[in-house]
């Protein structure tokens, strides 16, 4: 049975400006923690607000940690507080979604970039290697388990690079939400030209041609956001 959860060695890293000390700073992050995996698990969806009591009682956490993270990921765009309604899971618009993986776009470019001369160390090339077959074992599973193991494969991708702010702000981009959305405004993605967009693009790495890896995940992009734009016109949200 395939498990769709990453390893725990690459769970998405929490910016350092999280881990304050204290014992309240650091139940705020787990609540961040909590909603941020809710949303990328399915238990809270693009749309569906988020009543501080039923979240606190879903995580184990009080109803402050959860407020305030809330507030904190309002102000990052991941949920909206609306008036009478309170903290909504932020849906996203089809060109939100192209502008977000535009960003993506030029943040892959520079991994890929400084990813190459770490990939001579045999660790770093095993741990991509690894990557790209979590998301060959996603080919045949749901749309948004392949994107989730997607994502697990940036933030190895981001780790071996060795820039600690590219995975601050890939981690920005909220693509367990974007990927969410995704589902449903392109359900009939290919997945086959997924995984071999990723595979191939580890397999020039790994020969050392950096810059073939980066024409493939680049026209990749293209691609994709051509696609995301084409059904955005008649998607309704």
């Amino acid at each position: 049975m395939i498990n769709p959860t990453p390893p725990a060695a690459v769970v998405e890293p929490r910016p350092t400006e999280y881990r304050e000390q204290g014992a309240g700073r650091h139940r705020m992050e787990q609540a961040v923690e909590h909603i941020e995996d809710g949303i990328r698990n399915g238990l809270y969806l693009p749309g569906q607000r988020l009543v501080e009591a039923e979240v606190a009682a879903n995580s184990g956490l009080g109803v402050g940690p959860i407020r305030e993270a809330l507030r904190l990921l309002a102000g990052e765009g991941l949920v909206e507080v609306r008036p009478y309604r309170g903290a909504v899971v932020k849906r996203l618009s089809a060109e939100e979604i192209v502008q977000i993986y535009q960003a993506a776009k030029g943040v892959v470019y520079m991994s890929l970039t400084l990813a190459a001369p770490a990939l001579r160390d045999a660790a770093n090339r095993e741990r991509l290697r690894a990557a790209v077959e979590h998301v060959r074992a996603f080919e045949e599973a749901p749309i948004t388990d392949l994107l989730r193991a997607v994502t697990h494969y940036y933030f190895v991708l981001h780790d071996i690079a060795g820039n600690h702010y590219l995975t601050l702000l890939i981690r920005r981009l909220h693509l367990g939400l974007v990927h969410r959305e995704v589902a449903n405004l392109h359900p009939t993605i290919d997945r086959g030209s997924v995984v071999s967009a990723y595979a191939d693009a580890a397999e020039a790495l790994l020969a050392g041609d950096a810059q073939r890896a980066i024409d493939i995940k680049m026209a990749y992009f293209d691609n994709y956001i051509e696609a995301i734009r084409k059904a955005g016109r008649t998607w309704t949200g």
